[in-house]
Formats: C-alpha cells, structure tokens, sequence
C-alpha cells in the first residue's frame, strides 16, 4: 500500500504517477519495470518515489488492485441489469470483448498474470478476491432453474461461462471477423450450455 504521502498529493500529481506506472507495465512485466522509466515520465525526482512507495512491488500491486477493481465494478453493473445468468453473460460481453480489442489492454493482463505468477501470496489472495467475486456475482442472480445446487458447482458454472466467452473472442479475433459476428458465435455456444445438444425425444 503507498504511503500517506503519496494519497495527500494533489489529484493531478496522482494521476501523472499512476499513468506513467501503468505505462511501464504495460510494457513490462514486473522484473523487468523500471522505477527510473517511471520518474522520468511523471516528472518527479527519483528521490520522490520512495516518499511516495515503499519499492516498486508497492506500486505495482496498488495499481493491479485498481484495475481488477475496475473489473469488478463493472461485473456490478451489469448484475444490476438482470438476474439471468445467461443474460449477465451476455449483457457483459461487450465490456471483455473492447478489453480483449484494445491491445494494450489485453498485453497489461498478460503482463500482469505473468509477474504474479511468481508471487504466491498474492496469487492465493488474489484468487479468494476473484471467488469473492463470483460468489457476491452468483447471489444477485436467480439461479432456482439450474439444475446444479451446490457453490462449488455453481462458481464452476460462471468461470465455464466466462472461459468460453474468451476463447470465442480470442478465436473470433484471429479470424479478424467483426464485434457483432463474435457476439453472435458466442450466443450459439451460450445457447447450447443452455438448452444441450441432445434432440428433444
């Protein structure tokens, strides 16, 4: 967590931090970050930064933690919207789809699962978090049609879900074919977890 000193910054100066750290680490994953790239490009001096930070770790574990909150919310929002489980997932895909589109963002994500690979600690809480997550997730929705009963299953459920909406985009994309076109190859995979593949007798 950064120090008092950095939060009693003005807004702006923060801002300039955070943006100039999360361009290194857009590039770089966390061993390979530079706390001299950083201070050049928010034009403080390098002495500032450890006022500011304990270590670059500090840093770069402050700003992961704001943009999976980003992320969260976001999944907030759009349990707002309904209470279907195959309408969350749906209403949803258009905020992983501009995530997967947008380069940059899809090379931070990269980046940032590499370098906490390396780190258990954070890696075991940060995995509490996501199931956190999906559990707060999972009670805003009406479930009483799924045919699975217990927590495990059901978090099993919302992760198939969501690896599938990410290996269609994924392959969608390299086959460069257009948001509407992935979204509508999504909803016929979506369809057969809802209804199977099995002819009705």
């Amino acid at each position: 967590m950064p120090k008092d000193t950095f939060f009693n910054l003005d807004e702006s100066k923060r801002e300039k931090i955070v943006k100039a750290a999360k361009a290194e680490f857009l590039n770089n994953p966390l061993r390979k970050a530079r706390v001299s790239n950083i201070v050049t490009e928010a034009s403080i001096p390098r002495g500032s930064f450890y006022q500011y930070f304990e270590d670059l770790d500090d840093l770069y574990y402050y700003i992961v933690e704001q943009v999976f909150a980003e992320i969260f919310d976001a999944g907030f929002m759009y349990s707002e919207m309904t209470d279907d489980l195959f309408e969350f997932a749906k209403i949803s895909f258009d905020f992983d789809y501009q995530g997967f589109r947008k380069e940059s963002r899809h090379k931070y994500m990269s980046n940032v699962f590499r370098s906490i690979s390396g780190n258990s600690e954070y890696l075991e809480l940060f995995n509490k978090k996501r199931t956190k997550y999906i559990e707060d997730i999972l009670d805003r929705l009406d479930l009483s049609n799924i045919k699975f009963n217990t927590r495990d299953e059901h978090i099993k459920m919302y992760q198939m879900i969501q690896e599938l909406k990410i290996s269609v985009i994924n392959r969608t994309m390299q086959k460069n074919l257009s948001k509407e076109e992935a979204y509508g190859e999504f909803e016929w995979y979506l369809d057969i977890l809802k209804n199977g593949i099995l002819k009705e007798e």
